[in-house]
């Protein structure tokens, strides 16, 4: 039977592996799951002829980047960009075990990741181009940041990185911790208690993603609030399958 087949960013460095937040959103859901996949390579050399050739529509200028991962291409060999849409589609696809989506919740999710992963890009992006990514994409990786944030990452680096954007992500991982606390039905680990739902998933992938780039950065986000690393041990069979 084909597989689907999952889009997601090379590592050029060691350990490789899946490094993408928001492709592990994705990938979390399809090994929760227990859907077989693929996973399909790309650079930021390759991404944009790459999704053009399985036909790919472009994203609109808002979204930032004209393509983007996760992309996935079912057996039907129909394609969806989007790691919410794809979500639902795989409910669709396999509704057990279910992920439980909850439109509201989700974004509230999201929303949150955001308050945390947006502070902490003068530290994340130019680890990815040092550290991560091969070198050869490192000047289109560059200069679409450059282009987004109306600086380069040298200089977000210096003006922005290390205690000043921990400081300015704390209202995000204060948000995270109130999540984790308000909706639990029991002492689960998961925001409704012992019942996992994708926008665990949302929560989980961000600190995944800190792993991949820099052990440190992981140990200190999850080291914020005991209730993180009780989120992310109940998610860690989930996150074996990287590649």
């Amino acid at each position: 039977m084909t597989t689907i087949k999952l889009y997601d960013l090379a590592r050029a460095t060691k350990p490789d592996g899946s490094w993408s937040y928001n492709v592990w959103k994705t990938r979390l859901a399809l090994n929760y799951k227990g859907i077989p996949y693929t996973t399909i390579w790309v650079d930021h050399n390759t991404i944009k002829p790459t999704l053009e050739a399985i036909g790919v529509t472009p994203n609109t200028p808002a979204k930032g980047f004209e393509y983007t991962v996760p992309t996935v291409k079912l057996q039907d060999d129909s394609v969806i960009t989007d790691s919410s849409k794809i979500a639902s589609k795989l409910e669709e696809i396999q509704p057990s075990p279910s992920l439980r989506l909850d439109t509201s919740l989700q974004a509230e999710a999201d929303s949150i990741v955001r308050m945390i992963y947006v502070p902490l890009f003068p530290i994340y992006m130019p680890r990815v181009a040092r550290e991560v990514i091969d070198k050869s994409t490192v000047p289109a990786f560059a200069k679409s940041r450059e282009a987004r944030f109306g600086m380069t990452l040298e200089e977000m680096e210096g003006l922005r990185g290390e205690e000043q954007a921990w400081e300015a992500a704390k209202p995000g991982f204060e948000a995270m911790g109130k999540l984790l606390r308000e909706r639990k039905e029991d002492e689960g680990p998961f925001i409704h208690g012992s019942q996992l739902c994708y926008a665990d998933f949302v929560l989980v992938a961000v600190f995944e993603a800190f792993q991949r780039v820099g052990s440190d950065m992981f140990e200190k986000a999850i080291g914020m609030d005991p209730s993180f690393g009780k989120l992310y041990d109940a998610c860690e069979a989930w996150v074996q399958n990287d590649r």
